[in-house]
């Protein structure tokens, strides 16, 4: 046994430093006549132009919305899944909707293909022969071609979130 009794007593812990709240922020006449006519400030428009712009970069190029905020992890993921379903599905001859159709569900469709971006405007120049959905792979590769648009579509909407800064 230790004859020394005080090495084994913890030292005190120390109390927090108290730091004064800050003062509110003053607002002038100009920024609350602006607010409550719902006018942004011009830093807000740019932010709002800048998201509308990583969106729509992202929807053309799939990652690229993510890229642009460095978020390197979640632009690759995006690309890779987005381009191989698109090219899977076009690989085994899937249909792509054309931007004109008679029934709902050929408009639909459309959208969801379009949501791959870059990719629905290849399938065009890449699909010569046209689709064969008279095999059942014809019909899993029209599926997904529409899946990895609708997969884009909420990359892009998780490209806008970050850069609105409503998630991290």
């Amino acid at each position: 046994m230790s004859d020394n009794i005080s090495e084994n007593i913890p030292e005190p812990i120390p109390e927090p430093i108290l730091q004064p709240i800050p003062a509110a922020v003053p607002v002038t006449a100009e920024q609350a006549a602006l607010a409550d006519a719902g006018i942004k400030e011009p830093e807000a428009q740019s932010s709002s132009a800048r998201s509308i712009f990583i969106a729509i970069a992202g929807w053309i190029i799939p990652g690229l919305g993510h890229l642009m905020q460095w978020r390197i992890g979640r632009a690759v993921a995006g690309f890779a899944a987005v381009g191989t379903m698109a090219v899977i599905g076009l690989w085994m001859r899937g249909n792509v909707f054309p931007a004109h159709s008679d029934d709902a569900f050929g408009l639909l469709g459309f959208i969801a293909d379009a949501g791959s971006g870059i990719f629905y405007l290849l399938a065009h120049s890449i699909q010569t022969g046209g689709p064969d959905v008279s095999r059942a792979a014809g019909d899993y590769g029209t599926r997904l071609i529409a899946t990895a648009g609708v997969l884009n579509m909420l990359f892009v909407l998780d490209a806008l979130e970050i850069s609105r800064g409503h998630k991290n």
